[in-house]
């Protein structure tokens, strides 16, 4: 009789070890899931897209977030009075749109040098206040980096260069740089 409560007791207590076993495993399990979900987030909080262009020799990009179309053969109506970066107008549907003519921005010496509209290519980004055609000479591709790895513009860039240039960023074995079209878009009013 007496082995027998003792052979009950070791069953009931394996049982409880057993349920209690299998409860941390539970909670494990659930912590594990929580944390990979968490951590996954975290990835896809911390990524940034940017549209590839270039203009010359140069890489640049824009962050996806401010493109709004591309636009290939364009007819650009001039505009009198304007700064020599701003190539003049264009309608897309309906809409009239600013021609700016980035490598001369980028570059002021660059400036009427003349786009070939019939074959050019621009990229129509927006801000909140301002929507225009940034005219490039080749548009690249979508890219993700990581959004730590944009850094601060080199500061051995021209002061106007500087302004123009949010960041940079290497891509492939390049340097790129993001173009800071809060400054590109900003009114010319505006520019001090």
């Amino acid at each position: 009789m007496r082995g027998n409560a003792v052979e009950e007791a070791v069953t009931i207590d394996s049982a409880s070890s057993f349920e209690a076993d299998e409860r941390v495993r539970q909670i494990l399990r659930e912590r594990a899931e929580s944390l990979a979900q968490a951590d996954w987030e975290e990835e896809v909080a911390e990524t940034r897209r940017l549209m590839l262009f270039r203009l010359g020799d140069e890489t640049y990009a824009v962050g996806v977030e401010d493109v709004r179309e591309i636009v290939s053969g364009f007819s650009v109506t001039r505009i009198p009075c304007v700064p020599a970066h701003v190539l003049g107008v264009i309608n897309v549907r309906g809409e009239i749109v600013s021609v700016i003519d980035l490598a001369a921005v980028l570059n002021p010496g660059a400036a009427g040098q003349g786009v070939d509209s019939e074959d050019g290519s621009g990229i129509i980004v927006r801000s909140e206040d301002v929507t225009a055609m940034l005219v490039v000479d080749e548009i690249g591709d979508i890219i993700e980096v990581p959004a730590a790895s944009v850094e601060p513009p080199l500061s051995s860039l021209d002061r106007a260069h500087a302004e123009t240039v949010s960041g940079t960023v290497y891509w492939e074995g390049r340097l790129v740089a993001v173009v800071n079209l809060a400054r590109i878009l900003q009114p010319i009013g505006e520019r001090a």
